[in-house]
């Protein structure tokens, strides 16, 4: 058993190898992540997984390919559970396999892995945080009461990029919800003036009234001379 063992791992080293290798042909990745879904087991999995790790240079066929990923990985149903797992813990680009797991276990599996693992990206300190990024970059994909609970706490996170991520995503749960959260934002004196820019910018897309806190907004003299707030609340270019 130990000797079959050492062989297939080395077969699906290989596979996966060829697997990740942009330059190879696509028909034959395609060929590979037939068979890694074939041989079923946890490895061959993860390997399969690895297809999601990076981009060709033609869109098309990196679609597809990722497309035919999704479906195999999907089609292994619950066997395929701890491969995404480990794959969503080590590798940052987990649109993917987060779909696939919402779509094999449902949606509260897939926010509890979110949430284990935000928890462990956010407990590292490096000027850089791309796993980070990438899991908040997903959240909005994620309506749940948990996921919410999370954005309004990422909306106040140190990293620009994050907090606008947060609110792009607390944006899709509505104006009650997300409002509250933007305006903080506008208030908070340590707030930059890139992330008031683009926060600016879409509530002129929006529409959304920021009536409640006229007042605050006004005193502050956050707004700027190119934009209004009507009657209404609503931000017009001035």
């Amino acid at each position: 058993m130990a000797l079959f063992g050492l062989f297939g791992g080395s077969k699906i080293d290989r596979l996966v190898k060829k697997l990740t290798n942009a330059w190879v042909q696509t028909q034959e990745r395609q060929r590979i992540m037939h068979v890694l879904a074939d041989m079923g087991t946890e490895d061959a999995l993860f390997g399969l997984l690895k297809r999601f790790s990076y981009r060709t240079e033609q869109s098309i066929v990196d679609e597809d390919e990722k497309q035919i990923a999704l479906r195999l990985t999907v089609a292994a149903g619950q066997t395929a559970i701890p491969s995404i797992e480990r794959y969503v813990e080590q590798f940052d680009r987990v649109y993917y396999p987060l779909k696939a797991l919402k779509e094999i276990a449902g949606i509260d599996v897939a926010v509890a892995l979110i949430l284990r693992v935000l928890d462990k990206a956010e407990a590292y300190d490096g000027r850089v945080n791309e796993q980070k990024n990438q899991l908040v970059s997903n959240l909005r994909d994620f309506q749940h009461p948990l996921i919410q609970e999370r954005l309004l706490t990422l909306c106040g996170d140190e990293n620009d990029e994050v907090r606008l991520k947060a609110i792009d995503a607390l944006s899709t749960y509505g104006e009650q919800v997300a409002l509250a959260a933007i305006a903080a934002r506008l208030l908070d004196e340590k707030e930059s003036p890139s992330v008031r820019a683009v926060l600016f910018e879409q509530l002129l897309a929006d529409g959304w009234s920021l009536d409640p806190w006229r007042d605050a907004l006004l005193e502050a003299d956050v707004i700027p001379a190119y934009y209004r707030m009507n009657k209404r609340g609503v931000l017009e270019r001035a």
